[in-house]
């Protein structure tokens, strides 16, 4: 069984037009993996990342509220979103957009058409059930 290795080595860099990244690890064995993402993939590894380093927080034992359990939160604060507007690419078939925040913030989406089924699936699961009341 081969015992794995810590990365050593990250990269990344942005296409021109910014619609792509690429990611590169290097692990301590040299062993090289290669990703590509769109805005959306890497934003998803992103949210993900901050996900994950707050879980080590919890199963590290640091208490909720401890100075030194908030210096190590990674701060992924979500927006107030006011709202949005999406329609299909034309020439590559991706949804794209925008959400606007209570702010007037604007931010930028894009993404794949199975992503953007996953997001409304997740959004109408995560929606909780009320009653219509008459007008």
């Amino acid at each position: 069984m081969d015992i794995p290795s810590q990365v050593a080595l990250f990269r990344l860099a942005m296409s021109e037009d910014g619609s792509r990244c690429q990611m590169v690890f290097i692990d301590q064995k040299q062993h090289v993996m290669e990703c590509v993402a769109d805005f959306s993939e890497f934003t998803s590894f992103i949210s993900r990342l901050c996900e994950a380093a707050n879980e080590m927080v919890k199963r590290q034992g640091a208490e909720p509220g401890a100075p030194d359990a908030e210096a190590r939160t990674v701060n992924c604060q979500p927006v107030d979103v006011s709202s949005a507007a999406f329609q299909v690419n034309p020439a590559d078939d991706s949804i794209f957009g925008a959400l606007v925040s209570d702010a007037g913030d604007v931010i930028g989406v894009r993404m794949r058409p199975e992503i953007a089924c996953q997001l409304v699936r997740d959004l109408l699961m995560a929606t909780p059930a009320r009653g219509l009341e008459p007008n």
